[in-house]
């Protein structure tokens, strides 16, 4: 009998207590599964958290339970009559009519009863949208739920508890949105929706999704409040013996979290990889300048990541209408990003369209321009900025000019046309 066969997906690995890591013969592989352990998460998103191929990570599982270093919990399955009605719902049904939102107290009993049966739905329902909604439409649901929902927009005027309610229904929009617009998530979701009904799902996908470490029950691991830097110690600990090993094996093992780090990486888990990352030096010094390349690379990785997160808070506030609040999220993604024209842009286009700070959009277009001098979009927008700060002349020329490049322009035809019948 095989690994797959003795060991159930959905158990969850805990750690013995009174386990001396230090005088077992643990493997770096070993090493990295039982960092991954909470005391909460399941073996199949263990398989999923490490990058591991299935058949290689349940073989590790099995070695460390004949090693007496864990155990396999098996929680019963929990009895949901109600949910089944639930599974059956194959459509999505919008759960909240946008376009007769409550103002005053009737919002406030609004988002009581959207809290009130938030955990009984599901994403596709709390979104109003089909399971076979593309990636666009998922966008555009979030949008208008944001318009709505978003705590920041009743900024200064509501009370704390009102705005902890509003932050628990958002948080619970955006998990929905990061679900629904990605494939492999999706297809998880609906696999959990299907075993486990809504609320099993929303249990067994909120571990990937919202990446936080749980505190899980507390085991006598030594691990104390922080646990993360606990893990991270016993890892140290387990590696010293490593370093008296052969060059080759140290190489050999090195290269082994080399690859886990990249895994990660892929997965956008830059803690973990940089973890790997730094235990890969220590395996293997010689490997220093090749690992802290890529410590440097995963840096920039997650300011990237970051930046894009703010553009998105952006484009949310924009199609909310608070264009100062926009400006400012892009503000923060240009910081991190100077060079993404896209970022840059979006800025230009909000401060001439909405802020009527023209002479800052100006000097941000002529820069994207004197990088890429092809785009008609960027010669319409500049001949609007002219347009705003009264330079006539101006104004025409870069509209020609997108012309030029886009005879088709409607916008810029319209434009040069009114100015020359001024």
């Amino acid at each position: 009998m095989n690994s797959s066969q003795k060991i159930s997906l959905e158990a969850i690995p805990l750690i013995c207590e009174g386990i001396d890591l230090k005088g077992l013969n643990i493997t770096p592989e070993e090493g990295f599964i039982l960092s991954r352990l909470d005391g909460e998460l399941r073996v199949r998103h263990l398989v999923m958290a490490t990058g591991l191929a299935l058949e290689q990570a349940l073989k590790l599982i099995e070695g460390l339970v004949e090693k007496g270093i864990i155990i396999l919990h098996e929680p019963k399955p929990k009895k949901t009559p109600e949910l089944k009605k639930e599974k059956a719902k194959s459509p999505a049904k919008a759960l909240i009519n946008l376009k007769e939102i409550p103002k005053g107290e009737g919002f406030r009993e609004l988002v009581k009863q959207l809290r009130e049966v938030i955990d009984k739905v599901d994403y596709f329902q709390l979104l109003g949208v089909s399971r076979e909604a593309s990636i666009s439409e998922v966008k555009k649901a979030y949008f208008r739920y944001s318009k709505v929902f978003h705590p920041d927009r009743y900024y200064r005027k509501i009370d704390p508890e009102f705005r902890r309610e509003l932050q628990d229904i958002f948080k619970r929009i955006n998990i929905a949105y990061q679900v629904l617009v990605d494939k492999e998530r999706r297809e998880e979701y609906i696999k959990q929706l299907a075993e486990r009904g809504v609320e099993g799902a929303v249990e067994e996908l909120k571990i990937e999704v919202i990446k936080k470490v749980h505190s899980g029950p507390k085991l006598k691991l030594g691990l104390g409040e922080d646990k993360e830097k606990a893990k991270e110690e016993k890892l140290k600990r387990m590696f010293e013996k490593i370093k008296s090993s052969p060059l080759q094996e140290q190489f050999q093992k090195a290269e082994r979290l080399y690859e886990l780090a990249m895994d990660e990486v892929k997965k956008k888990n830059f803690k973990s990889a940089r973890m790997n990352l730094k235990l890969a030096i220590q395996v293997n010094p010689a490997g220093e300048k090749k690992y802290k390349a890529e410590l440097e690379r995963i840096d920039r990785l997650e300011q990237e990541s970051q930046a894009e997160v703010f553009f998105e808070e952006g484009q949310a506030a924009e199609s909310a209408g608070e264009y100062q609040k926009a400006s400012r999220f892009y503000s923060e993604a240009i910081k991190i990003s100077p060079e993404n024209p896209k970022y840059i842009f979006r800025q230009a286009q909000i401060m001439i369209k909405y802020l009527n700070s023209f002479e800052k959009g100006r000097g941000l277009l002529i820069m994207l321009i004197e990088k890429d001098s092809k785009q008609a979009e960027y010669y319409y927008l500049l001949g609007m900025a002219y347009k705003g700060l009264g330079q006539k002349r101006a104004s025409e020329v870069q509209f020609e000019k997108a012309l030029e490049l886009d005879p088709k322009h409607k916008e810029a035809q319209k434009e040069l046309k009114a100015l020359k019948r001024a």
